[in-house]
């Protein structure tokens, strides 16, 4: 969801920037989209990682869905969150070919990426059954993500991310990370409750919110994500 509305939001900027040859602009609009994916994406992708066990015994361990069930669930959900930030970041690359009218290289890459996807998928399934999907699809993923990186080779410094982004970057990681420890921690003090009928649900909700806390607290605090910037964001 978040990788579709920025996309959404930067396609029609970035094609009028480069129209009007404003690619100054057009760079600080592509390094903000890159900036707000990435916020919002690194804590999720650090939580499904995390705390995938709790999600998914409390969302989905009933009836037929058994304690070894959601284990194996867990295990697939941590291998999505894996490649959560490529799957983000693709939308954010896409219109830098879309708004110069290049749609035959996406295409190209994602068919390459979906050979990726089928090799590893059919090879590993005799190895490692059930799990090789979900590590097939995040492979190419990434497969995918660093082919469109690798277009933009010679489309000059328009399609580099400013100095903003890459100063923020390694402090939203570092928030991102901070939160998976308090995760981590409060998923074992919360253990009991998380296997409590109907107290599980309001103690993944507590889980949750103290996360996100922690995790925009830390932001905010280290120069990663001011809580004005990420208002000014999604206004925008």
């Amino acid at each position: 969801m978040v990788g579709i509305a920025v996309g959404i939001v930067l396609l029609p900027d970035l094609t009028r920037r480069l129209t009007a040859g404003d690619r100054i602009g057009a760079q600080e609009a592509y390094s903000r989209a890159s900036e707000f994916s990435m916020a919002l994406t690194l804590p999720s992708a650090v939580a499904l990682m995390v705390i995938p066990l709790p999600l998914v015994s409390v969302l989905f361990e009933r009836g037929a869905t058994g304690a070894d069930d959601a284990a194996a669930i867990a295990v697939a959900v941590a291998s999505y969150g894996l490649g959560l930030p490529a799957f983000v970041l693709q939308k954010v690359v896409q219109p830098q070919y879309f708004a110069r009218g290049d749609t035959r290289r996406p295409f190209h890459y994602a068919m390459v990426a979906m050979v990726v996807n089928a090799a590893v998928a059919v090879g590993l399934a005799p190895v490692i059954g059930w799990m090789a999907p979900a590590i097939a699809t995040t492979l190419a993923g990434w497969a995918m993500l660093g082919l469109l990186y690798w277009g933009l080779r010679g489309m000059g410094d328009v399609v580099r991310v400013d100095d903003r982004y890459r100063q923020r970057l390694p402090r939203i990681a570092l928030a991102a990370v901070v939160m998976g420890v308090v995760l981590w921690g409060l998923a074992v003090l919360l253990q009991p409750a998380l296997g409590t009928d109907y107290v599980r649900y309001a103690a993944l909700l507590g889980l949750i919110v103290l996360g996100a806390l922690s995790y925009f607290g830390t932001a905010h605090a280290v120069g990663g994500l001011p809580m004005a910037d990420l208002r000014r964001a999604v206004r925008r």
